[in-house]
């Protein structure tokens, strides 16, 4: 997983400008097979976007479009959805009026099937990730995806952050075995094979350092833990 995540997590700590980020989240869309990628930044409620990025030039209007349309309508609907945290593949026939004159506009703008990827920062919901084009990804890809995608966010944040940011808690030596094998893709099964410990214990320490990084899952812990340089 950290093979295949590494250029991307490389270009990204590189990046300085919005310009770099879009152009870092459109050749992973490319890589993985997608045509496009677009993030959004998320206020206090969900579908307040404070912060776009998006490799398709064309959706600006999208985007204003979106924030005065009946879209918002299907708040719980996407709220629900993205509480999930995880990959998922969106289709917005599923919960738009067809006759929505907007509806055609997304098919247009190649808004209509996409795989989103929600993005929390310490349990709460902050953005999204949505990658067009129908790809079916294998785990290994799904979790690279994710560790690219987490990395990603948190610079786009932190450049744009004021504030003083404070250093996570150091890891224990276990802590950092473990998180250096999850970013090699290993499960808790294999890792626990690997140190003589069980799974159970694995997870025990996953869960750890994500209390620690105030992480959601384990995808967002090994990209915080990568962009912190752990171990």
């Amino acid at each position: 997983m950290l093979a295949l995540a590494e250029p991307y997590l490389t270009a990204i700590s590189q990046a300085r400008t919005d310009g770099d980020f879009v152009e870092i989240a459109g050749r992973l869309a490319r890589d993985f097979g997608f045509r496009s990628a677009f993030l959004v930044e998320y206020g206090e409620r969900h579908l307040a976007v404070v912060h776009v990025l998006d490799t398709d030039p064309r959706r600006l209007d999208w985007w204003k479009d979106y924030l005065s349309s009946g879209l918002r309508q299907s708040t719980s609907y996407i709220q629900d959805f993205m509480g999930r945290a995880s990959i998922q593949k969106l289709n917005l026939d599923r919960f738009t009026d067809p006759n929505d004159p907007l509806l055609g506009y997304a098919r247009r703008m190649d808004l209509v099937d996409f795989t989103m990827l929600p993005v929390s920062h310490s349990n709460q919901i902050v953005g999204v990730a949505g990658f067009c084009g129908e790809v079916d990804l294998d785990d290994r890809q799904k979790s690279a995806l994710q560790m690219v995608v987490y990395t990603l966010f948190a610079h786009v944040r932190r450049d744009r952050r004021m504030g003083i940011v404070t250093a996570p808690e150091p890891l224990t030596p276990r802590e950092k075995e473990v998180i250096a094998l999850s970013a090699e893709g290993l499960t808790s099964v294999e890792i626990a094979e690997r140190l003589g410990l069980s799974a159970r214990t694995v997870n025990q320490h996953v869960d750890n350092v994500a209390e620690k990084l105030g992480t959601k899952n384990r995808a967002h812990t090994v990209a915080e833990a990568v962009r912190h340089r752990m171990f």
